[in-house]
């Protein structure tokens, strides 16, 4: 269905690392059942919780490690930020919050409503004219209550703040160059900042250091190549940044408790996440 949101599935496709990133649109993450893994928002960190919804702010940095089965479960709702400044009329969008938004509260109900709709329309891939019509209500439904129960008044956190320019270079640059041999030191003086100030900067507003960001980086453009390519291990722990073999094998198995090969023989067959 043509909505002006997207509505987007992850599938079942076990662990999955989201590297920090941002969009221009305020995305809401459902988990509809289970406990799908956490949610990085800037600093803060939640564990996602079926009967929840974890809202996003328009250009927030934020990120996911999820375990994705048939128990444990989550959808993602994204609304553009040109769509949004049009049906709120006006030019800078307010600032939703707070993050954690537990359904269950009276105050969230109709959010939950309206959710719900749009969550069960997209999974059961309802297509006919008066599925269509309840889940563009639902989506009017949503933005209503968002800014009924949701501005911020007063003070925010970098939590729920855009990335600003220079850590927006800073990330391009991790993102482009992660193959490569790279110096945090380098980068830091390419903005005019210290080593210290820059990484204190860096993990301020992306919740990691640059260095931690650099290997998320590799290690998910690892598994990316161990599950859609047939390239053999040490070739990809060459095309993605790592020293040596060794390096990745140690690096791999202290973050999914498992190695290349057994991830790639476990894991590949059952991609099924957007």
């Amino acid at each position: 269905m043509q909505l002006p949101l997207r509505v987007i599935s992850h599938g079942t496709g076990g662990p999955k690392l989201v590297l920090p990133h941002w969009h221009q649109a305020v995305e809401l993450a459902y988990p509809y059942c289970g406990h799908p893994g956490t949610v990085h928002v800037g600093s803060s960190t939640f564990e996602m919780a079926a009967g929840h919804v974890y809202v996003i702010n328009s250009e927030v940095v934020h990120s996911y490690e999820t375990m994705l089965d048939e128990d444990n479960q989550i959808m993602t709702l994204l609304l553009p930020s040109a769509w949004l400044r049009n049906v709120v009329d006006n030019e800078q969008l307010p600032i939703w919050g707070p993050v954690d938004l537990d359904l269950h509260d009276a105050a969230y109900h109709g959010i939950g409503q309206a959710v719900g709709t749009l969550v069960d329309n997209a999974i059961h891939e309802r297509t006919n004219q008066a599925d269509y019509l309840a889940s563009l209500g639902a989506e009017y439904q949503l933005v209503g209550q968002m800014l009924k129960r949701l501005k911020v008044n007063g003070q925010v956190d970098n939590d729920q703040l855009p990335l600003p320019e220079p850590l927006r270079q800073a990330v391009g640059e991790i993102q482009e160059n992660y193959g490569e041999p790279m110096s945090i030191a380098d980068m830091a003086a390419k903005l005019n900042y210290s080593s210290v100030y820059f990484s204190r900067y860096f993990k301020e507003y992306m919740g990691i250091s640059p260095k931690a960001y650099l290997g998320q980086i590799r290690l998910e453009r690892a598994t990316e190549l161990l599950m859609t390519s047939d390239d053999a291990i040490q070739t990809i722990a060459t095309k993605t940044g790592f020293r040596t073999e060794k390096n990745f094998f140690v690096t791999f198995k202290q973050h999914f408790l498992m190695t290349p090969k057994t991830y790639r023989e476990r894991y590949a067959a059952q991609r099924t996440w957007s």
